[in-house]
């Protein structure tokens, strides 16, 4: 078949190149009273703040409450960060967001033989409870919201650097997401991290925060990496919620509630291009959720039924010629993320397709958040599109399509899903179709497949010294050669035998970290527990004897 003749750029000025949504959904040229014959108020909408919450989490919502402004932090040693977070809080943030590097986030440590040029490349090196402290060094732990954009690894890093400073963990603030599972798919695959694995980690990291931190909220399930990496509105519902059952059947076998856990979950979402079909999505998903807690799972607290939903502007969806345009698909974005109704909100900048964002980049994201909240309007009132036909026919279809997929993969076990790679062809299926669309003219992205200009001058570059990456590692080295390090062994031998005894083993954990082991060593010492390799690259040997 001879593939599609892409329509010239004047053609597009005069017609539309596409009539379905994003993810493929076909629209009707208007939409009526008709497609909306079904729905009930009580029982399908709801007024905002009301159950089955369709029309947003709180009645009032950003009238009494904005939403948390965030913009990501995280680029190479951990001084480097926190000179990142002083400069967004000083341009006017109050809620601050820091992302680890993929070493951290495996548990590797940053003098791995098999790395180097990674570190500190997209995030910043956290290997020690020590450099978790001066990467937070004048911020209150009681008082400031940091979220941290990683798995389980970042609660117990923050919670050795509370005890250093004396505090009770149960007035500790600030988020992570604990969900390990999504990772399989997103990133890391069955080798680096096996689905049974993450399953328990994951269970552990939210079971130990319930118990302990209560002021710690857990962005669960991590599905803004499920959409980055293929799946459509739908598929980020069903693979989100099956995430999230799973994981609350874990916790319900170690005798925790629905109404224990569920209040201090937080869905972490994308808000991507197609304008009304991700409003739909936050709405079709919060009436997901109100109704599986309450009809499946028996929740009695409103909290548990009224999901909060901590969401940023699509990366995967910002190009990397004429960057600039990517300022206007962030701001729309922004808008759609708020008028679905979500309670935290990242930016992107406009320079990620290039590398780590530039200062400059950083504060225009920012900035596009404040104008939407004082200028736009788009805050006055909850829900301003309820009860357009399009969105309500929208968001019921996008229920109806995410109830497919989940019963399919309940069908086959989530952990089952994961392991043979079902989850994974859903997202490459989706990846495929968009990837014939560009190529055929069907899907346009303006400076990928249309609009394309012929040159461009190389854009700026985001620059930051690697001496003191540099400097990072060796005094990683030195800590590891001066630390007392039998009294780390120790510690790495409570460790493992509270993981190969089948216990939670947080405390431990914790406990490690505040002599000095290394998240490297930690993490090692529970895969080996689990029956794993010490090292999932094979290149690195247990330091201590564990038995």
């Amino acid at each position: 078949m001879t593939p599609k003749k892409p329509d010239a750029p004047q053609d597009l000025e005069v017609r539309l190149s596409r009539t379905r949504t994003l993810s493929g959904t076909e629209t009707d040229a208007w939409y009526g009273p008709g497609q909306g014959d079904g729905l009930h108020y009580e029982r399908d909408l709801g007024d905002p703040g009301q159950y089955p919450y369709t029309r947003g989490a709180y009645a009032q919502m950003y009238r009494s409450r904005m939403w948390s402004l965030r913009a990501i932090c995280g680029y190479g040693a951990p001084e480097d960060t926190r000179e990142a977070l002083q400069m967004a809080s000083s341009q006017g943030l109050k809620q601050l967001s820091v992302v680890v590097d993929p070493l951290t986030q495996q548990g590797i440590d940053p003098d791995h033989p098999a790395f180097g040029p990674e570190i500190g490349r997209d995030g910043a090196s956290v290997p020690t409870a020590r450099d978790a402290d001066r990467l937070l060094e004048g911020i209150d732990l009681s008082q400031t919201d940091v979220a941290w954009h990683s798995g389980p690894i970042a609660y117990p890093l923050v919670a050795a650097v509370a005890r250093r400073r004396g505090m009770d963990l149960r007035q500790l603030q600030g988020s992570h997401m604990p969900d390990l599972l999504h990772q399989n798919v997103a990133g890391w695959g069955e080798r680096v991290l096996p689905v049974d694995f993450a399953n328990r980690i994951t269970v552990d990291s939210i079971e130990y925060v319930v118990k302990h931190s209560p002021r710690w909220a857990l962005g669960m399930p991590q599905a803004y990496d499920l959409r980055e990496r293929g799946l459509t509105p739908a598929g980020e519902i069903a693979v989100g919620m099956a995430i999230v059952m799973a994981t609350l059947e874990g916790l319900s076998a170690r005798g925790m509630g629905i109404d224990d856990v569920a209040p201090s979950l937080a869905w972490v979402s994308v808000s991507d291009i197609d304008f009304f079909e991700e409003i739909a999505k936050f709405r079709a998903l919060r009436r997901f959720w109100a109704r599986t807690m309450k009809e499946r799972f028996g929740a009695q607290d409103p909290r548990s039924m009224r999901l909060r939903i901590a969401c940023h502007t699509s990366g995967r969806s910002l190009v990397y010629k004429q960057p600039l345009n990517n300022l206007s698909r962030v701001a729309i974005q922004t808008v759609a993320a708020l008028l679905g109704g979500v309670q935290s909100l990242d930016c992107c900048t406009f320079d990620e397709p290039i590398g780590i964002p530039t200062h400059e980049a950083r504060e225009l994201a920012i900035r596009t958040q404040q104008i939407v909240a004082h200028e736009v309007g788009v805050a006055r009132t909850a829900d301003p599109l309820g009860g357009s036909w399009y969105i309500e026919s929208l968001t019921d279809r996008i229920e109806q399509d995410a109830r497919q997929h989940l019963a399919k993969i309940e069908e086959i076990g989530l952990l089952r899903a994961f392991r043979e790679g079902y989850v994974e062809r859903m997202a490459d299926e989706q990846n495929l179709v968009v990837e014939r669309e560009l190529d055929r003219g069907e899907r346009v992205v303006i400076g990928l497949n249309r609009f394309v200009p012929e040159e461009e001058p190389a854009p700026r570059r985001f620059q930051f010294d690697m001496r003191r990456t540099h400097e990072h590692v060796q005094r990683l080295v030195d800590l590891k050669r001066t630390r007392d390090n039998t009294l780390v062994a120790e510690h790495l031998r409570r460790v493992f035998r509270a993981a190969r005894a089948g216990e939670n083993a947080h405390p431990a954990w914790i406990d490690a970290l505040g002599v000095d082991a290394t998240l490297g060593e930690i993490w090692g010492t529970l895969r080996m527990a689990s029956g794993l390799p010490f090292d999932a690259y094979n290149t690195v040997q247990a330091p201590f004897s564990l038995d």
